[in-house]
């Protein structure tokens, strides 16, 4: 089937325009069906009752099933649209017009990217590996391009090294750090000076001690996209290879990749995950990194295969393989805006050119550390795409198909979602608090209309996106993230051009906890929040002729609070000081331990460019400091052999758990712990999949509730501290007491 796609990529685009257009076209007129509640009752809710009942979901994955439960949720969506805007839009008022308008707008947007989602994910694409031939006198060549600013030299140093590990054919690779923090023109700044030669002398020398490329400029020009614009005038091959300095490349990640390009000549490039060793600043600060599938994941393991299903999956940066002879086409790396990616994807796509994306972790980057640096990444990435957005507008873009403009539309639209988040968090306070009349709906209403819609999503979504994506994780992730947002993204409506590129901080190191600076707008949300909450038993007892709404917005602010107290968690920055950061991994290890005269067979628990967690059974005791000789193979079979000392041991009876430290003494044993801990594929691909996971309601319940307490136990000293400013051994006191009762209550709830 997959094969005919390929072969026939307008079948499913005709297929589903015409059976989407049919679809819609009757549940159009469906939905304006003028019946009775009680009837109404008996569609929304019989709808729903039928999505269940096609469960479990892996068996409609395929057409026509899948299409057809795709099409009866959103049926449930498109409803609620109709009654929505038929029936609930009272004038009564300037301020109350103002604030109905505002809030329909934001649901009319969220409804409008909720469907434009369905629309890119009706049918993934999972592309496979495409082989190379035997004969690598036709292999392509490729250059490995390594852009970096003001990275640590150490992170584009492992990336390099790992890149001269790249399985291929030596005389058909070439890898170039491209340096753009030791241009000509920041060596004889005398701000910069002593700096960028410092990185100048070091950089060259470690391309010329491993016959690297090594390659920098006059000025700092265009950004990440003048630095590789300006290497493709100086290199020749055939494919080019672009890695971010942090992503740490597979050792068979042209294998892999390159094949593609030997198949198909209308080939442009080919994508692969942006894969992640250390949790962004939000998982790690809520300590979900473990648990719960990332933030990360949701794009590129449930919205690419989709976009690749329409031909657009589009250029992320990093982890990709391009074609040269493209490239060169559009003028280089595209730099008019400041996501040089996907503006370089949408010029090669207007030109009729494919992409393919291959969903195997090839690489093996960092996320920020702090919560600062991911809103600074973010930022560059809302801003990015809103210039897009505006300057060269998806949907009015020459050469794209309708498809693709759609694709691309929602990948700009999806990053106005600051504002429209920010409105569902005050509205129902607005009603509380300022009596302004944002809604007008009945109890029986909603529960006919606005709870069948809110629910249909909420499967539709687990059905898309169920292993990626959790419930109430895209609230708590981008309701996070929205107050921060809507500045940089109306900055660039205001003026688009200005925006300029911002590296993204990595591999820095926390000494200390402490509570981030942008707690502070969700400390005042949160409480206005609390003071909504007896405004609301007020109200109701005031006024019982809004005694419909007032619950109804009641209820809708307790799981605003609920959200906003989760979130402060994410805030509460963790002490960081790890120099390495250490990752999961599995499989057997031969160990050697000379002093013992022993060897015995170990499981790896965990590894890093320090060492690995290693356990196995052993009667004698080890001594401070053990050595030991690690040997074991990987994935392809090759066998390594590493010395080690134990810096670290736990005793259970015969069992120990040790974490050893490796004994590196020269460059060609470090080359070899870079590819041992870095070089296997499926050691990323093993990751992934135990992150797969369906989604726990009980457990998801639990976070919830335990990250409101640890919210509110926040809330609580910050009022105490910053507010009523009493002394600190009060607040102490306070604090402590309340986190003992948050402690035993969850200890409960465990229970």
């Amino acid at each position: 089937m997959k094969d005919f796609l390929l072969k026939h990529p307008g079948v499913i685009p005709g297929f589903s325009y015409a059976f989407l257009a049919a679809a819609l076209y009757l549940f159009y007129h469906l939905a304006q069906l003028h019946l009775e509640l009680s009837s109404q009752y008996v569609v929304g809710w019989g709808s729903l009752a039928v999505l269940f009942l096609l469960k479990p979901i892996d068996r409609v994955k395929k057409p026509p099933l899948r299409i057809l439960f795709i099409v009866l949720a959103s049926f449930l969506t498109l409803r609620y649209v109709v009654w929505r805007t038929t029936e609930t839009l009272v004038y009564t008022g300037p301020a109350d017009t103002l604030a109905m308008m505002a809030l329909y707008l934001a649901e009319m947007y969220a409804i409008s990217v909720h469907l434009l989602g369905i629309f890119t994910s009706i049918w993934p694409l999972e592309n496979k590996i495409m082989p190379l031939p035997a004969d690598t006198s036709s292999y392509p060549s490729v250059d490995v391009l390594i852009p970096t600013y003001s990275e640590p030299i150490g992170i584009v140093k492992l990336t390099a090294l790992a890149a001269l590990n790249i399985d291929y054919p030596k005389n058909k690779l070439k890898i170039h750090i491209l340096d753009d923090g030791a241009t000509v023109a920041k060596r004889c700044d005398p701000k910069t000076g002593p700096q960028a030669w410092e990185r100048y002398y070091a950089l060259k020398g470690l391309a010329e001690r491993h016959g690297i490329g090594y390659i920098t400029r006059e000025k700092n020009l265009r950004a990440k996209a003048g630095n590789l614009s300006h290497a493709l005038g100086h290199t020749s091959a055939d494919l080019v290879l672009i890695l971010d300095c942090d992503h740490v490349p597979v050792r068979d990640i042209l294998k892999n990749t390159a094949g593609w390009f030997l198949k198909d000549e209308k080939v442009a490039f080919v994508q692969t995950p942006h894969f992640f060793i250390n949790p962004n600043p939000i998982e790690k600060n809520m300590a979900i990194f473990k648990d719960a599938p990332s933030e990360n994941d949701m794009f590129y393991r449930g919205i690419h295969p989709g976009l690749d299903m329409w031909n657009s999956s589009y250029f992320c940066g990093s982890a990709a393989l391009l074609r040269r002879s493209c490239l060169e086409e559009i003028g280089g790396v595209c730099g008019e805006t400041i996501t040089e990616d996907c503006e370089t994807a949408v010029a090669l796509h207007q030109r009729g050119y494919k992409s393919v994306y291959i969903p195997r972790p090839m690489v093996c980057g960092l996320s920020p550390e702090t919560f600062d640096d991911l809103i600074v990444q973010k930022s560059r990435w809302a801003q990015g795409m809103t210039q897009i957005f505006v300057l060269n507008n998806p949907l009015f873009a020459k050469g794209l198909k309708l498809y693709q403009k759609l694709c691309y539309f929602n990948s700009c639209f999806y990053w106005f979602f600051g504002a429209s988040r920010v409105i569902f968090y005050v509205a129902p306070a607005a009603f509380l608090l300022l009596d302004l009349r944002v809604f007008f709906a009945s109890v029986p209403q909603v529960l006919a209309y606005a709870l069948p819609h809110v629910l249909g999503s909420m499967v539709l979504t687990g059905f898309l996106y169920g292993r990626f994506r959790w419930p109430f994780f895209s609230e708590f992730f981008e309701g996070i993230q929205s107050l921060f947002l809507i500045p940089v993204v109306l900055s660039v409506f205001l003026n688009p051009r200005k925006p300029s590129f911002k590296v993204t901080p990595k591999g820095k190191s926390l000494e200390s906890d402490f509570l981030s600076g942008f707690a502070l707008p969700f400390l005042l949300l949160t409480g206005v929040l609390i003071v909504a909450v007896p405004a609301a038993a007020i109200k109701w007892y005031t006024y019982p002729i809004y005694r419909d709404i007032t619950t109804i917005t009641f209820v809708w602010c307790l799981v605003n609070l609920l959200l906003a107290l989760s979130s402060f968690g994410a805030f509460f920055e963790r002490k960081q000081v790890r120099r390495h950061h250490r990752m999961w991994a599995k499989g057997t290890a031969h160990l050697t331990l000379p002093r013992l005269g022993k060897a015995l067979e170990a499981q790896m628990d965990d590894i890093s460019m320090s060492g690995v967690g290693l356990s196995f059974e052993l009667a004698d005791e080890l001594a401070p400091l053990e050595h030991l000789i690690l040997e074991t193979r990987n994935s392809h079979g090759k066998r390594f052999r590493i010395e080690a000392r134990v810096q670290r041991q736990v005793r259970r009876g015969t069992t120990w758990a040790c974490g050893c430290e490796f004994i590196l003494s020269d460059e060609k044993q470090r080359m070899e712990a870079v590819e041992f801990v870095f070089g296997d594929s499926q050691r990323w691909a093993d990751f992934w999949e135990q992150k797969t996971k369906p989604a726990n309601p009980v457990w998801i319940l639990l976070f919830l509730l335990k990250s409101s307490a640890m919210g509110l136990r926040v809330f609580y000293v910050a009022v105490l501290k910053f507010i009523l400013v009493p002394s600190m051994d009060h607040v102490k006191l306070h604090s402590n007491r309340l986190a003992g009762y948050v402690d035993r209550l969850w200890a409960r709830a465990e229970a």
